[in-house]
């Protein structure tokens, strides 16, 4: 209910202001002088539309009006002069100073009604410009961190690719010496346990744990490298030109990738068909569209102790359909309407832009093929993309 002042020295005027102002559905608070009226205009909740007499002790209606035009901490009150003035001179006066409309004296409770109901509208209008400006300045602030994210994250990719390469070198050297250490300590253990038969057992201790760090270093080696080449092939620069591919790669990979998410609490079932046709595609995209989907998969497990991530393919037709399954805290089916809208995000802003879902659909659509979700809220998603089998008779 939008708030009226009436602000005026005669009782009588205020008191037939105030039962047909009421009447027509209004709050209603007096004034009996100008410094009344100014201080319940600073009160909040404030008044939206005042009704001031021009003339009356203290401030008077137009010297308020000049006050609420010059204030910038006041939402817009609507002001109207009650003045039994008609010279165009005064008149111009009063509406550069700030005020919106006159009501004569007598009042007519018809023409007041007409200026209530336009003052009531202009308030209601300007309210809701405000929210709605109030609204974009909120998107356009949470979309500048998000394309600065986004900006972070493309920097990231480059400087990732840098890395790879650097690091390729110094752990090639490191995987053959660990190998060449292993073959010259194989033959070592070999002469100590032929010619030093009485050996002790802190010589057979010390072989023993000889073998086992160097079966370590050669597996973390190998694992490091299987990373290194991972994220080499992901982040390269994109190859217009499509070629044949193998799913199931873009898969291991996007799962070798991803892996560092999966290890505490997820565990992976692969059920993958034991023959799959080639597609036509961009490998560098396909395995962005498998990674974006396996994390946020394992995002959506994060809070369970056993979470279970379940990918599977199947032939059907002419199309290969890969299910990606999790039983993460899924989706209500408001949110799933809109996970496919650029900038849509559940995750905090820190976590997530909003964009990953969106750059999936684009992708497979760019492959020809289709992409969709079902998801039960506290059971778990699907995912389900569908992509042409490749004919190279075409």
């Amino acid at each position: 209910m939008i708030k009226v002042l009436i602000a005026d020295d005669r009782p009588t005027t205020r008191y037939m202001l105030k039962k047909n102002i009421r009447d027509w559905g209004y709050e209603v608070v007096e004034a009996i002088d100008g410094d009344q009226a100014w201080t319940i205009l600073q009160t909040k909740p404030y008044p939206r539309i005042a009704i001031l007499d021009w003339m009356m002790p203290g401030l008077d209606g137009v010297e308020i009006c000049k006050k609420l035009q010059n204030s910038k901490s006041m939402p817009l009150i609507y002001t109207i002069l009650l003045t039994s003035k008609k010279e165009r001179e005064d008149l111009v006066y009063a509406l550069e100073s700030g005020a919106h409309n006159f009501q004569s004296k007598p009042f007519s409770p018809v023409e007041l009604r007409s200026h209530l109901n336009v003052a009531k509208r202009l308030v209601e209008s300007d309210d809701q410009l405000k929210k709605y400006a109030a609204q974009m300045e909120q998107i356009a602030e949470i979309r500048a961190k998000q394309l600065i994210h986004a900006d972070r994250l493309a920097t990231l990719g480059t400087l990732a690719a840098g890395i790879t390469h650097e690091i390729s070198s110094p752990i090639t050297y490191v995987s053959a010496n660990t190998e060449s250490a292993a073959n010259h300590w194989r033959k070592v253990r070999h002469y100590i346990q032929t010619h030093l038969k009485d050996s002790n057992e802190k010589i057979a201790s010390s072989i023993e744990k000889i073998d086992r760090s160097l079966e370590r270093i050669s597996s973390g080696t190998f694992r490091i490298i299987k990373i290194v080449r991972g994220i080499s092939s992901f982040s390269r620069k994109e190859h217009a030109q499509k070629e044949k591919i193998n799913i199931h790669d873009c898969i291991n990979l996007a799962l070798q990738l991803c892996q560092n998410q999966l290890k505490y609490n997820i565990q992976v079932q692969i059920n993958f068909v034991s023959e799959i046709p080639m597609i036509l595609g961009n490998q560098h995209e396909i395995e962005q569209v498998f990674v974006n989907l396996i994390a946020n998969a394992a995002h959506a497990m994060s809070h369970k102790s056993s979470g279970q991530l379940v990918i599977s393919s199947q032939v059907n037709d002419n199309d290969i359909i890969v299910n990606i399954k999790d039983n993460g805290i899924g989706m209500s089916d408001d949110v799933l309407e809109s996970i496919w809208d650029p900038f849509f995000t559940t995750k905090p802003e820190e976590k997530g832009t909003g964009l990953g879902l969106s750059i999936c659909k684009e992708i497979i659509a760019r492959h020809d093929g289709h992409i969709r979700a079902e998801s039960v809220p506290e059971e778990g998603s699907c995912f389900i993309i569908s992509l042409p089998i490749y004919n190279d008779k075409k």
